[in-house]
């Protein structure tokens, strides 16, 4: 990697700013490096194999499995000199990657400070840093940096007087400027290890692999609706909707009927004349063989259309099948005849709006498209350790701490910077849903017909709840030790050493003693009160449950492939379960109540089954982490009905995870990381943004591909997180009985804002909603024990193949531009190309997107063949133009400049 250009013009920057900088005896050492710094960040090295002294360097400082990273961060002084004797200053700074160590210097200190912030504080050796100086730090991390979003923004430096300050270079949501490419030439500046079998994204890759004559779909796009209905039938040629469509909506509820009208508004369709399209709805159950919410008939013809459902449900949704059917830009309806029924019960999406917050507003727009595309589960991920979400009367800390983000180190008004957040309250870490907020939202979905899911993440994930329920504890302790301790959330006494996930030392709630019951039976009555004051019964509670473990003893990572189990020198007595050391937890033990501390987990699901059951509560979700010393489920659980999601990955024993779950008596939510968490970046591409613990990438056809029912079969057309093959084996028949359905997920620890939440969702959604509604035809069905894996052939890939061009045209050509038109911030895919015959090739993934090349100087439509020799990059334009999706260079000899 060439660094020397960078630097050099740095420095020169330096020079020139440090002639007109302020007197540095005007501000402290701490200020004057934030006004004036620049900061980079970069990957040095990931791949194991280039550095022998790597593996022992990171053994030797505490690594899991002897895998870590390389990393630099790079601070050049643009301003006055920082004396030698000016060390009363730290740096702080985050790292989603646990950082054991500083290799190159001696005049600092690391220490790491709570989950992924820590700091350098200035050793005696601190020489000082001069004007135009570049101070280069190299890092030992845990495991690896692959994608440029691990690098967080936000450094900030804090003063002798406990001031902080935002490195003002660093102070943005983004990374673009800050985060230096991760050079795809040098494998070991990408690589995971040696046998990385990943083929990074290029023009050409993404060319061979978009390059499927989408033309086989012919015009069928135009009466394609997604989700797929069981049944379409053609009844004639498209209508005009010159004037919009008329609704008389019969017995539909009026709050759907608003909904379905402020649809019409938003896809420019209400109806403007008397010649408006009239569509008329019925409701009628006994019309109906098969006794299915959902349930519709749709008839469009010449000169109106009708819409039967079999219930509120099924009217809403034969309404959103006739908006499917249009093409905005023609402005024509599709006539076809429709008979339909949803696949599963349970369609859901997931957001999580604790590691970063997410405004009320972005909530809104995903509601009405999870409308629009027939999803009918919001599960509202409201409290994480970076976050809680929501108000709750009478335990006012929980928002007035445990909601907002600052640098106070005693964390008495605040929790600690995290994600990139920053030191100051006004920023994506901060913020929370008022009690109005949240009464409108579940307002909001009902009409929609989509069922609100709250979750409050416990007893791990919890340290939001646990600071701010300490904070209370501290408020009223003089007033009333008792009143004080009613809500408390921790054994004082427990010194049990852990580190979670997320890298806490503090972060799980106890589950032995009482007051952790109160907290909990507290949350469910007033969430139950606003889902009362909605209108809407509050029919679901998901208490969490994940990843209560302690990562010294019991890390992700250590069985996967091309890891090594062995966990270094890790001292034996951090190897504890949590909760080991509470004498609460020992006394528990002790009585019988619990059989060992490893049962905690259950324990405290059980406990909370039981306050679920005694609000009259139906149903008790978790993610399956909180379930699995359950063996059978309708006898441990006090709750009518119970459900898991599930999320292993499908290569390291996903398919019998989920057929253990339902074994033991759950009905399980088909959730796989793999596949259906959306902040798995798109593909193999360090600019794309994302997590990818779990996948290397998800793009909207991988999720298309997916088999709810039989995971097993994905094995035949998909690859693990290194590039390999993998192989499972399929339940019974019985399984399927168990599988409520299939949801999305996107966790936001690298997504700081609403922008970015709707590109990581958009267009993957509709890939969901698709597998959620409809079965395809290529899904094989449960045979027990049938292997499958890359060197099986029982999957029909040429139907997969046939069933994704249909799906994609439709996207590409209508549904695209129907998000456009609700504000959806999607993702413009990144497109392929090829040279041939001195002629530049393209393709999308989706057709129906124009195409745009730089020549050098500026960016021209591709619309005749374009000469290779004159296009430097190449990018597609969103459905209705106005946006740009991110560039590719093109391959090959070409000038070197290309203006983004």
């Amino acid at each position: 990697m060439t660094r020397a250009p960078h630097f050099l013009a740095l420095a020169l920057a330096g020079l020139l700013a440090s002639c007109s900088a302020s007197d540095p005896g005007e501000y402290s050492a701490a200020e004057r490096i934030a006004r004036n710094f620049a900061v980079s960040q970069e990957v040095l090295t990931n791949f194991q194999g280039v550095d022998a002294d790597l593996r022992a360097d990171c053994k030797r400082a505490g690594g899991s499995g002897a895998i870590c990273s390389t990393y630099r961060i790079t601070l050049v002084n643009e301003g006055p000199a920082v004396g030698a004797d000016e060390r009363d200053w730290s740096l702080y700074f985050h790292s989603v990657r646990r950082t054991l160590s500083l290799l190159n210097r001696d005049d600092f200190a690391l220490e790491h400070v709570k989950g992924d912030l820590h700091r350098l504080v200035p050793t005696g050796k601190f020489a000082g840093i001069g004007a135009g100086e570049a101070l280069e730090l190299d890092f030992l991390a845990e495991f690896w940096m692959q994608f440029e979003s691990d690098f967080m923004p936000r450094l900030f430096t804090v003063d002798g007087a406990g001031g902080a300050h935002v490195i003002e270079s660093t102070d943005s949501d983004g990374i673009e400027g800050l985060v230096l490419p991760i050079n795809k030439n040098n494998p070991a500046n990408w690589k995971r290890a040696a046998n990385d079998a990943n083929v990074l994204a290029s023009a050409g890759s993404r060319y061979a692999e978009f390059s499927d004559d989408l033309s086989q779909a012919h015009d069928s796009w135009r009466e394609r609706i997604i989700p797929q209905p069981l049944k379409t039938e053609r009844s004639g040629e498209p209508v005009a909707l010159a004037t919009g469509i008329a609704v008389d909506a019969g017995s539909l509820a009026s709050p759907s009927l608003h909904a379905f009208r402020q649809r019409l508004e938003q896809l420019q369709l209400a109806p403007t004349g008397p010649g408006a399209y009239p569509v008329r709805v019925h409701i009628d159950g006994s019309a109906f063989a098969a006794k299915t919410t959902g349930a519709y008939q749709l008839k469009v013809g010449e000169r109106g259309a009708q819409v039967l459902g079999y219930d509120q449900a099924g009217a809403f949704y034969g309404l959103q099948s006739l908006l499917a059917l249009v093409d905005v830009k023609s402005r024509t309806l599709a006539r076809v005849d429709v008979e339909d029924a949803p696949r599963f019960p349970h369609r859901g999406m997931f957001l999580d709006v604790g590691r970063n917050f997410h405004s009320k507003e972005v909530v809104l727009k995903l509601l009405d498209q999870m409308a629009a595309y027939k999803l009918n589960r919001f599960h509202f991920h409201l409290s994480d350790d970076e976050g809680w979400r929501l108000e709750i009367p009478g335990l006012p800390e929980l928002t007035a701490v445990g909601s907002q983000r600052c640098f106070d180190l005693s964390e008495t008004r605040c929790l600690l910077p995290q994600l990139g957040s920053g030191p100051h309250s006004d920023n994506n870490g901060s913020g929370y849903f008022s009690v109005d907020d949240y009464i409108e939202i579940v307002r909001y979905a009902a009409a929609r017909h989509i069922e609100v899911v709250p979750e409050f993440d416990m007893p791990a994930h919890a340290r939001a709840a646990i600071v701010a329920m300490e904070a209370r504890y501290r408020r009223l302790q003089a007033e009333s030790p008792e009143k004080a301790g009613e809500y408390r959330l921790l054994d004082p006494q427990d010194d049990t050493r852990f580190l979670s996930v997320q890298f806490y030392d503090d972060s799980y709630i106890n589950p032995c003693i009482d007051s952790t019951y109160h907290f909990v039976g507290k949350l469910i009555r007033e969430v139950q009160a606003m889902h009362q004051a909605a209108g809407q019964p509050l029919g679901s509670w998901h208490f969490g449950g994940d990843e209560a473990k302690n990562i010294l003893a019991d890390n992700g990572f250590e069985n996967a492939p091309g890891s090594d189990p062995d966990k270094g020198d890790v001292a034996a007595e951090a190897r504890q379960q949590p909760w080991s050391n509470s004498p609460q937890c020992q006394k528990l033990v002790a009585s019988g109540a619990v059989a060992s501390i490893e049962e905690l987990g259950a324990f405290y699901a059980k406990r909370v089954s039981g306050l679920v059951a005694e609000a009259g509560i139906a149903t008790m979700a978790a993610w399956h982490d909180g379930v699995k010393h359950i063996d059978n489920a309708e006898k441990e659980l006090a709750s009518e009905d119970n459900y898991v999601n599930s999320w292993e990955q499908l290569p390291w024993g996903g398919t019998a995870h989920s057929a253990h779950l339902a074994e033991a008596g759950f009905d399980v939510v088909q959730s796989h990381s793999d596949f259906l968490y959306f902040d798995m970046p798109y593909e193999v591409d360090p600019k794309e943004s994302g997590y990818y613990w779990a996948s290397r990438h998800t793009d909207t056809r991988k999720v298309f591909s997916y088999a709810p029912l039989n995971t097993a079969q994905l094995a035949e057309v998909s690859t693990d997180r290194d590039g390999y093959g993998w192989s499972a084996t399929a339940p019974g028949a019985a399984f399927a009985e168990r599988v409520r359905g299939i949801q999305g997920q996107l966790w936001s620890e690298v997504v700081r804002t609403d922008a970015l939440v709707e590109y990581m969702i958009f267009p993957r959604l509709l890939a969901l909603a698709e597998r959620a509604w409809h079965r395809a035809d290529w899904e094989l069905p449960l045979i027990e024990g049938q292997e499958f894996s890359a060197e099986t052939n029982a999957v029909d890939k040429r139907a997969v193949d046939a069933d994704w061009r249909e799906f994609a045209a439709a996207l590409g050509h209508k549904e695209l531009l129907k998000l456009d038109l609700g504000g959806v911030g999607y993702r413009v895919p990144v497109p392929g190309a090829q040279v041939e015959n001195g002629q530049l090739l393209t393709a999308l993934p989706y057709p129906g997107l124009d195409l745009e090349y730089f020549d050098g100087e500026r960016w021209q439509a591709v619309t005749d063949p374009v000469p290779a020799a004159a296009a430097q990059a190449l990018r597609a334009r969103s459905a209705d133009g106005r946006r740009a999706g991110r560039a590719v260079e093109l391959e090959g000899p070409r000038p070197s400049t290309a203006q983004r």
